[in-house]
């Protein structure tokens, strides 16, 4: 309890290192319970007042019995606005599970090359799910005192207007906080991931739906067609976090350099890149022949600007490994120099790479960068044409990936015929 409390409160500190740490150690039912208590003390200020209702009618009722009667039904009001709040808390919970979390899912696969829906929500569901309910929980607990404060100050109709700003606040930082879950458990750039959150409200639009996922007729259908998938589901969330705790148990070993590599590899798919370097970093003072580090260093370097850096590392991998990630560390490195403004290195490396992967778009288009950098313009046209032509043929579950490398070849094309 105390941990997942501490990883709620991190959320409003450092948003994105708190989804890591929810990822690997959050409880789903605290998570759960969090959205539950927090959505029952927004209605907190209904239910005061109603008491005030109640304590004015008393107090009016004995000096005016026979002209004004007692409002007998305020307090089978409190029982219904009780009983109410309690079905608005577990009404979001399944709004946000059942809605919210599978269009975010949905519009990621659209977005980015993360794999199909079905392979995304066997895979991420449940992380997703976690980060969603605590981003929740951790945006609307501070909006829900402010309006219990303000409807206790304030005259009902100036309380009820500040309490609606502070509900469009929280679903505004709400939608930060999400735009940072996406990106962390996804992996997805900081653009997506944010429109992903944005755009993931509109599924809340089918909210007074859900009453009829309480039928036993759905209930039993559902079960019946979903029941694979939910334990794929829970079998995932459970052995990813087993799995980060495993690898962190290895790092112990002061000569497993392997665990610190695995560990990288997370931390670089969160977008956490200084812990990645610092995890390969470790790896490689370890294990000095560990090419994989080395390349994922050199690849960080790279999108750091640092490109005589990457290229040290990428040299390390080629010495030891010249086919290393299939033949891609020869694309790295003529990315790389096509970068630092070396046109005459980039070719050279990039013809190695395309001797080997000749229908890999993003290589061929780097090539025809260098090849028209050196003046070779028509030798360039033609890797263009090669690049289009290989983006339109390539396998359908690619497409999205090389969309890219085709539009960037198909302006350069209608720019310089």
């Amino acid at each position: 309890m105390q941990d997942n409390l501490a990883l709620l409160l991190k959320l409003y500190r450092r948003p994105r290192a708190a989804m890591s740490d929810i990822m690997d150690g959050a409880s789903l039912l605290f998570a759960a319970l969090a959205v539950l208590v927090v959505s029952a003390l927004a209605e907190l200020p209904t239910l005061a007042a109603v008491a005030r209702l109640d304590a004015a009618a008393a107090a009016s009722s004995g000096a005016a019995a026979e002209t004004v009667p007692l409002p007998a039904s305020s307090a089978d009001l409190g029982g219904l606005l009780a009983a109410s709040s309690a079905t608005a808390s577990l009404t979001t919970v399944f709004a946000l599970g059942l809605l919210y979390v599978p269009a975010a899912l949905l519009l990621a696969t659209l977005f980015e090359s993360i794999g199909s829906f079905g392979v995304a929500f066997r895979r991420d569901y449940g992380s997703l799910l976690v980060c969603t309910l605590m981003a929740w929980a951790a945006a609307n607990l501070p909006v829900t005192l402010a309006g219990a404060a303000a409807a206790a100050a304030l005259p009902p109709m100036e309380g009820t207007l500040v309490r609606g700003g502070l509900r469009a606040a929280g679903a505004a930082y709400f939608t930060v906080l999400m735009a940072a879950g996406v990106r962390t458990v996804l992996g997805t750039r900081t653009v997506s991931a944010l429109a992903v959150a944005v755009l993931a409200w509109a599924a809340l639009l089918l909210q007074p739906y859900l009453v009829l996922a309480a039928s036993p007729f759905v209930l039993f259908w559902g079960w019946q067609f979903l029941s694979r998938d939910i334990g794929d589901v829970t079998f995932s969330f459970g052995a990813r976090q087993s799995f980060k705790r495993h690898l962190v148990a290895a790092t112990v070993n002061p000569r497993d350099a392997e665990a610190h590599y695995q560990l990288g590899l997370i931390h670089q798919q969160r977008g956490q890149d200084d812990l990645a370097a610092e995890r390969f970093r470790k790896a490689v003072e370890i294990d000095p022949t560990e090419v994989d580090a080395h390349y994922q260093l050199g690849r960080l370097a790279r999108r750091q600007g640092r490109h005589p850096e990457a290229i040290a590392h990428f040299e390390r991998v080629v010495a030891r490994a010249p086919a290393h990630a299939r033949h891609e560390v020869w694309r790295e490195i003529g990315g790389t120099y096509l970068e630092f403004g070396e046109a005459g290195h980039a070719r050279w490396a990039l013809e190695r790479y395309v001797e080997q992967r000749p229908h890999d778009p993003e290589g061929l288009y780097r090539l025809a960068v260098a090849l028209r950098a050196l003046g070779e313009h028509e030798a360039g046209r033609q890797a263009l044409v090669r690049c289009v032509e290989a983006a339109d043929t390539a396998p359908r579950y690619r497409r999205h990936e090389v969309r890219r490398w085709r539009k960037l070849a198909a302006a350069d094309l209608a720019a310089r015929p």
